[in-house]
């Protein structure tokens, strides 16, 4: 499900947003298959709160089923970005 990924590389942590996806760990890496990874330093809180609310403005209509989907979608995603960002910012 969409949410955050943390990662130390040369003992510097990383946060990433990330949306639906698998991941595969081996002995000696870490892959990510996701349809959203957006670094914490790339992300725009401002496009991001927007985005969460223009999602709950939609969710509020009467949609077809993809359309809820796809909000739902859009949601999650703003939400992880706002997540992480969040965090960065603390």
């Amino acid at each position: 499900v969409a949410g955050e990924v943390s990662v130390r590389k040369n003992g510097q942590p990383y946060y990433l947003a990330v949306g639906d996806g698998f991941v595969e760990i081996t002995g000696e890496s870490v892959s990510i298959l996701t349809d959203m990874a957006i670094g914490a330093d790339k992300i725009d809180l401002a496009a991001a709160e927007e985005a969460r609310k223009r999602a709950e403005l939609r969710l509020a209509e009467k949609l077809e089923d993809e359309e809820v989907a796809a909000t739902n979608a859009a949601l999650a995603h703003s939400l992880a970005q706002l997540k992480v960002k969040r965090r960065t910012h603390s």
